[in-house]
């Protein structure tokens, strides 16, 4: 099912407005509203950055509308599978490196996901850690106008539950000192404590690597 592209305003923003079903369930029909009223919120915060010149408030409302846009994100998900608690996480993770690279110019995001079913509040805490740690590498993993890709893999594991990798080839994790503070890593550690996940970081050299493990044994 495609999506209905709307305007917003006079701004450039595009809100993605789903298109209604002709027979759907209330859950349905729920996460429909839901997705669209985010997807909504989404938009308005994204005017809103755009309209302040200070580069610090301008960033963190930046922030905040790609945390909204990924929860947005589960919940279409949910309603284009017609499902009610689970979420397709490779097809989620895909929509979601989509969102995620249209806002940055220049900087591809590719994922390499096998098939792994989650609930959708499991979904929802996955969806926040990797676009957390997607828009960091973002900032700062190369240098400005510098060509460079971010990674998100996702594997289910032998011994049960799965890995979820987000990589960069850049200047490494040591090389910038803001890098691993602020409100984006403690919402990291937040939501891997929500999801009873192991979080660690690791210099790539060159890059950094981050492995997140979900349910493993």
């Amino acid at each position: 099912m495609l999506d209905m592209a709307t305007p917003f305003a006079d701004s450039g923003t595009t809100i993605e407005i789903l298109p209604a079903a002709p027979q759907v369930s209330e859950t349905d029909e729920m996460n429909h509203r839901i997705a669209n009223s985010l997807q909504l919120l989404s938009a308005m915060v994204s005017v809103e950055a755009r309209g302040i010149a200070d580069p610090a408030a301008q960033a963190a409302l930046d922030m905040t509308q790609r945390r909204i846009a990924a929860v947005a994100s589960v919940h279409r998900q949910l309603y284009q599978a017609h499902e009610t608690r689970m979420v397709d996480l490779r097809a989620y993770l895909e929509s979601l490196a989509a969102d995620l690279e249209a806002g940055a110019t220049g900087r591809p995001v590719r994922v390499d996901a096998t098939a792994v079913s989650v609930r959708s509040d499991e979904a929802t805490s996955i969806g926040i850690i990797v676009s957390e740690l997607v828009t960091n590498a973002f900032k700062y993993a190369y240098a400005p106008g510098a060509p460079g890709t971010v990674r998100v893999m996702l594997r289910s594991l032998p011994m049960g539950g799965y890995m979820v990798e987000v990589s960069d080839r850049g200047r490494g994790r040591l090389a910038d000192t803001i890098r691993g503070s602020g409100f984006g890593s403690r919402l990291i550690e937040l939501m891997a404590a929500r999801l009873n996940a192991r979080c660690s970081y690791h210099d790539a050299q060159p890059g950094t690597r981050c492995l997140l493990f979900v349910g493993a044994r």
